[in-house]
Order: structure tokens, then C-alpha cells, then sequence
């Protein structure tokens, strides 16, 4: 790939619609690649990128006009990039609030979450969907307290490397770096928008508590919204909680197919039976399918939404 440039190749028509798009200014541009190590009077091929974007260094010397529809700060169309493909994420997030887990961690795990929500925000994926549930006596009975919205991201584009010649030259470079600005304008407005819904998050109250603890109610919240069809994306199941059942418990063997789980902030007074909940309920979570499980006790680093496979074992 080092030896690969793309270019853009100005014509007054192009016979296949797949191979163009509508360039800023309003003229039609066909896709095309140079191979610079086969010029040997050969013709150069000509394919459409797949994968990750590859920036199109504009050979023509007209420029977007400066204030054109969607063409942000830098004069190049936010339709020049390739739309996001990937399906987005779905989180269930349930936070404890029964008395006997402590406020503090509640809290903490609620802002930790909150701060973990921009990790979500993945170059080529859809629009992810943070549903946020308290525990308490009745869990299940209860509609989400808040839904959260993580924005789709187009294709991050790839820049014209140093050893692109001979289509290097200032003019390649310029139109290469307004690529990749307006690329970057993007991803900042996206990771503005998740922190902006980390920011609703954090005024979630959580200080209240209920006197019965519904552990089953959050796991049949999350199997319900894990089994929509059109969901094709990382599913994540985040929970903090001391992980100890009280009053009368939904009854749940619904599946959490292909789930990461991971139970944050988990507080427990005696290392013994610390031990045995924990292993008692990643067995748990493993029948009902979670693909891998995560149980962290509060200090150490939840990991949330690093990857889309997650992270297996638990934590100290």
C-alpha cells in the first residue's frame, strides 16, 4: 500500500454511477489508483476502494468555493466520506440503588460511565444506544431512566503517505490535509455530542435507595433489548452492584447472546464469600451466553467499551 496514491480523474460523465460521486463543487469524479510501480507502458488499473477511505488527492485545480451546503471549514463535502457501516453498539447500564450498596459507588460507577461513553464513538460505526436502569425492588417494572444517544461517524480516511511520488507537491498535500481536517472536525463534533450524554448521565440522581434489590429485573432489561432483530453490533451489559439479591427477584433465562459484561464498583466485605459470589455469578452470566465477564472492585480500571470482544476474567 506504500506505493499506492489515489487521485481523482475529472470527467464530464462517468458510465458507472458506483465509481463516482458528487464532488463539493458539482461536478462529477471517477475513482482511480495509480500503481507506481507498473509503468511500463501499461495502462493503469482502475478500482474502487474498499475498506478504509483513501483521500483523494485532487489533481484539477478548482477548489470547493468557500460557504458551500455541508462543506464545513475546509471547503470539502461531508459526502466524501464513505457513511458509516459498521452497526452501532447497544449498552444496558444498571446501577444499584438498593440500601445496601453504598452511594459512593454509585455514583462513582455512574460517572465512570458516563466518562468510558465517547470510547463508543468508532470511525465507520452506526449510532449506538445507552439504556440506563436503576436496581431496586422492582427493576424489570420500570422503564429506562434515561436513553442515551452515542452519533454515527463516517470512514476515517487515510493520508497520503511520504511516499506517494511523483503525485506529491504542495497542491496533492493541501487537498490531502483538507481531507483529513475535515475528518478530524467530525470526529470532534461526534465526541462532543458522547460527552454531552455523559453530561445527562452525570445528573442522573442515584442517592435514593429502595429496600430490595432485583439483579433478575436488569438481566431481563438487557435480554430484551439484546434480542432486537436489527441489532448486529457489540451488545455491553455494565453493572455496579454488590452483586447480592434481595426481596423477590424477576425470574430471567433469557439470553445475553455474545454480551460483554462487566460489573464495576462491586463491594463486598469478605474476601470468602466475596469470592464465591463472584464466581457464582460469572457462571451465571456465562449460561445466559455474555461472552466474556468482568467483575472489578472500585479502584480499579473498569476497562468499559475498549473493544468490542471485551475483556475475560475479573478483577481484584
Amino acid at each position: 500500500m506504500a506505493l499506492v496514491s489515489s487521485f481523482l480523474v475529472y470527467g464530464s460523465s462517468c458510465r458507472h454511477a458506483d465509481r463516482c460521486f458528487r464532488a463539493p463543487f458539482g461536478e462529477r469524479y471517477a475513482w482511480g489508483l495509480i500503481m507506481h510501480s507498473m509503468f511500463r507502458g501499461q495502462r493503469s488499473r482502475r478500482i474502487l476502494p474498499s475498506g478504509s477511505f483513501l483521500i483523494a488527492a485532487l489533481v484539477c485545480g478548482a477548489c470547493a468555493p468557500s460557504g458551500n451546503s455541508g462543506a464545513g471549514a475546509v471547503g470539502v463535502s461531508d459526502d466524501s466520506f464513505p457513511a458509516a457501516t459498521r452497526p452501532g453498539a447497544a449498552v444496558v447500564v444498571c446501577l444499584d440503588t438498593s440500601s445496601s450498596y453504598p452511594i459512593a459507588e454509585r455514583e462513582s460507577a455512574r460517572d465512570a460511565v458516563a466518562e468510558a461513553l465517547p470510547k463508543l464513538v468508532v470511525p465507520g460505526r452506526k449510532a449506538s444506544t445507552v439504556y440506563v436502569y436503576t436496581i431496586g425492588v422492582n427493576t424489570y417494572g420500570e422503564p429506562p431512566k434515561l436513553k442515551l444517544n452515542i452519533p454515527a461517524l463516517r470512514a476515517q480516511p487515510v493520508a497520503v503517505g511520504a511516499s506517494s511520488a511523483p503525485l506529491q507537491g504542495s497542491r496533492v498535500s493541501g487537498s490531502a490535509e483538507k481531507f483529513v481536517k475535515r475528518w478530524g472536525e467530525l470526529h470532534d463534533q461526534a465526541l462532543s455530542s458522547a460527552r454531552a450524554e455523559g453530561r445527562r448521565l452525570d445528573g442522573l440522581k442515584v442517592s435514593a435507595s429502595e429496600s430490595g434489590t432485583d439483579l433478575g429485573g436488569c438481566l431481563k432489561n438487557a435480554s430484551e433489548q439484546f434480542a432486537d432483530p436489527s441489532l448486529k453490533g457489540p451488545r455491553h451489559l455494565v453493572m455496579a452492584s454488590d452483586l447480592d439479591p434481595d426481596g423477590l427477584q424477576q425470574q430471567s433465562t433469557a439470553r445475553i447472546a455474545g454480551a460483554t459484561v462487566s460489573v464495576i464498583d462491586f463491594t463486598c466485605s469478605q474476601a470468602v464469600r466475596c469470592d464465591a459470589r463472584k464466581t457464582r455469578w460469572t457462571k451465571k452470566f456465562r449460561e445466559l451466553g455474555a461472552a466474556t465477564v468482568s467483575i472489578t472492585r472500585p479502584g480499579y480500571p473498569e476497562h468499559l467499551f475498549e473493544n468490542s470482544a471485551g475483556s475475560t476474567g475479573g478483577g481484584a
